[in-house]
Formats: C-alpha cells, structure tokens, sequence
C-alpha cells in the first residue's frame, strides 16, 4: 500500500466507511461506525455486553492528528507505524480487495455499460530459483472476451463510484463466479503452452540432491529412516517445480463498448 499523504487517507477511509468527518490541515474529528469502534478502540467487553442485551451501541468520537506536536490527551498522534494506522491499513487493504467502479462517461442520452472482471494475478515460480510475475486479466460478463494486461487498459480511462448520468448498467450474462472460473481455465492453458526452462532445471538439481542424498544412506548404515525422509521431504520441498496463483484484488468495472 503506497499512502503519500496520510492526512488525505484518512479522511478518505473514514468517510468511505460512512464515518462523520470533521478536518483541518492535520488533525480530524470522527463520529464512527458501531464496526470502526470495535476495530480501533479496544472495547470488547463493551460490544459483547451491548449485544448480549440486545442493545443499541453508542459508538465513540475518535480524534487524530498527524502533527505530533498537536497530539493531547484527548486528540491521539497517528503516523505509520502506530497500531492504531496498522490496524487501519490492514482494514483498507482487507475491504479494498474488490471494487466496483464506472466508467466516467459524459452523455446526453441513454447509454449502456458492460460488465467486466478484472482480476490481478500474482503468479510465483517456486523451485531451485524462484521469480514472480504480476499479470491483470479482464473478462467481458456478456460476450465472454478475455483479455491480458487488463490493469493498462482500464488505467487509460477515468473512473466514478456512481453510475453516470444517462448510463445504465447490463446485467451479467456470466456470473462473476463463472467469469472467474473461465479466467482460471485461460491461466492454466497459457502456463500448459508456455516453456518452462526453470522447472527442468529444478527438476534436475531435485534429482541430483536425491541421488546424493541416496549415496549418503547407502554408506551410512546407521543412518535413522526418519531422518532420512526428513531430510528427502526438505529436498523435494526446496527443489520440486511448481506455480502459486495467488489473486491480489479485483472488482466489478462497467464500460461503454
């Protein structure tokens, strides 16, 4: 998570989870949710005996600053490494893993928007060296279109949180689901079709530490069978070939043809 201005981000967050937000140039007042008292303020004991009555919660005012020399006792000093801001991060980071978004789109008369996919794909090669590839896949909800380097096409064009004024959103054909599913299987046929160098290399170190490995036990009869599948486990799990999907974030993004 890159912040350039944590004063910016925060008021950002907070008023994205419905908080009330008062600021001036480093500090803020915020009313918060029943949920951002429970993740910031350290009363469990509270909520528990809230909801065990079956009561509405009074959640607290919580009052920051990002200028140390401002912080009271009343108004807490917020910077990057405080749990508080961890707490916070971890929050937006959780939260901001999918999004739904539109395309910014000046008209005057009705016009539709399409449903796409886009996941972002982390991609890790494990084995005798190791790499990671970073790559952005979108699929069309109606028609079924897949494309790659998904991420550079949707950063060339503006984006809103509301449906823009004469734009109305088709529903999905494929559900997002489904999408997902198809964008996987389209993953798996480009690794199946791509030549991996690295993993026969791999695979030759992790018979070369086997054999070696084998050559030890066979001149050393003492050695304990256990420690030998230790250490063949240690081998194969340092050596053998293989490939991590792993999704960062993605959403929902409606656009014009």
């Amino acid at each position: 998570m890159i912040i350039e201005n944590l004063h910016n981000f925060l008021i950002e967050y907070f008023e994205a989870n419905q908080c009330e937000v008062e600021s001036d140039t480093d500090s803020l007042n915020i009313k918060l949710t029943e949920e951002l008292d429970e993740l910031l303020m350290n009363r469990p004991f509270y909520w528990h005996y809230v909801r065990k009555l079956n009561q509405k919660g009074q959640p607290l005012a919580l009052k920051l600053t990002t200028n140390y020399l401002k912080a009271t006792k009343e108004r807490d000093y917020i910077y990057f490494s405080t749990e508080r801001f961890q707490k916070i991060a971890q929050d937006a980071l959780i939260k901001g893993r999918f999004t739904k978004l539109y395309q910014k789109i000046e008209t005057n008369q009705q016009t539709p928007i399409y449903p796409w996919l886009i996941v972002n794909i982390k991609q890790s090669y494990l084995g005798k060296n190791q790499s990671e590839e970073l790559k952005s896949y979108g699929i069309h909800l109606i028609n079924g279109t897949i494309i790659d380097q998904a991420f550079d096409w949707l950063n060339q064009k503006q984006w809103v949180m509301t449906i823009p004024d004469f734009c109305y959103p088709l529903s999905p054909i494929i559900k997002p689901e489904n999408g997902y599913a198809r964008i996987e299987q389209y993953i798996l046929n480009e690794l199946q079709n791509k030549e991996h160098d690295w993993a026969s290399e791999s695979y030759q170190a992790l018979t070369e530490e086997i054999q070696l490995l084998d050559y030890f036990k066979d001149n050393n009869p003492n050695m304990a069978l256990e420690h030998y599948q230790q250490e063949k486990n240690n081998i194969e799990s340092m050596y053998q070939p293989k490939i991590k999907i792993e999704v960062i974030n993605g959403g929902l993004f409606y656009l014009e043809q």
